[in-house]
């Protein structure tokens, strides 16, 4: 199971602080770190998955240090196609990646995942990459990414629940 409870209460207080905010650049930093953390839950949470599932499935060490060092440490993102779904192919290879697809497709899963992540991404670029030249940039407000996090938590779950199958 995905550790939730210590984003849960991050986005929650940035979420108070958002809305307590005495100004709107205040409220504006609060929307900004709220986003760059569901980012940073998402990114962790993914490698966590791999690297457990390849704890309970590798015999050897060297393999399971192979994983971690090979497969997750240089992967820095969060994308489907260009980060998850390559880390999956190298772990538990492209039948079985398929397999995987197919199941959570049955309910549109990969195909939400991606739309999500796709979204989140452009924000999380626009917060990473620019700064508070005034107050004119909009983001969402931290409700809004508590959100965004309980939607992509159910999938981030059912991917860990289809790996230990």
């Amino acid at each position: 199971m995905i550790a939730k409870s210590y984003i849960k209460s991050t986005l929650k207080e940035l979420d108070k602080l958002y809305n307590s905010a005495t100004s709107q650049k205040k409220a504006i930093y609060f929307s900004k770190l709220a986003l760059m953390e569901l980012c940073g839950w998402i990114e962790e949470s993914l490698d966590d998955i791999v690297i457990r599932h390849a704890n309970r499935n590798l015999q050897d060490s060297d393999n399971r240090i192979y994983c971690k060092k090979s497969i997750v440490q240089p992967n820095y993102g969060f994308e489907y196609k260009k980060n998850i779904r390559p880390m999956l192919i190298s772990l538990i290879g492209l039948i079985e990646v398929e397999k995987l697809e197919i199941e959570l497709e049955k309910t549109a899963q990969i195909t939400l995942l991606k739309g999500y992540l796709g979204n989140i991404k452009d924000s999380r670029n626009v917060a990473a990459h620019t700064h508070l030249k005034g107050v004119t940039r909009r983001f969402n407000a931290p409700s809004r990414t508590i959100g965004d996090f309980n939607r992509i938590s159910l999938i981030v779950d059912k991917i860990d629940k289809e790996l230990r199958k």
